[in-house]
């Protein structure tokens, strides 16, 4: 798998996990783990809609229908990080060859998700850090 041309560090993000691992805390891991979450849903209606519709010809496999590859945009989110996934092994098998390309087959690469990322990262980091500064209050307040 092909490791992403788009990622974001977060200066402290490290010592934040050791210290959310230290606490053991479930309500402020599950705080965390929504806060990345509601930072990636910003991505996936731009890569939706930049998501290649396709066509159907008489060649096509069975397999393939318009439309589903956006349709299985999908966002991941855990406690340490959030990902923008699209297709799956059985509904949309051939979204990592339309995403990255398939040379022996001449698909050339559409890289819709990094581009739905490089649009949306400005928007992605200030709700980031905003979300996760009111976590992090809340919970020294508390």
């Amino acid at each position: 798998m092909a490791e992403s041309a788009f990622t974001a560090r977060v200066e402290g993000l490290d010592e934040l996990k050791r210290a959310l691992r230290q606490l053991r805390d479930r309500d402020l891991n599950k705080a965390v783990r929504e806060v990345n979450k509601s930072a990636a849903e910003i991505v996936k209606p731009e890569a939706r809609k930049t998501a290649p519709a396709g066509h159907r010809t008489p060649k096509s496999s069975k397999k393939y229908k318009p439309g589903r590859l956006a349709a299985s945009i999908a966002v991941v989110a855990s406690t340490n990080s959030a990902a923008v996934k699209a297709g799956s092994a059985s509904r949309v098998p051939y979204a990592g060859a339309v995403h990255f390309g398939f040379p022996r087959r001449h698909i050339r690469p559409n890289r819709f998700l990094f581009r739905a990322m490089a649009r949306t990262s400005d928007e992605v980091a200030d709700t980031y850090e905003r979300e996760i500064t009111a976590v992090i209050r809340d919970k020294i307040e508390s």
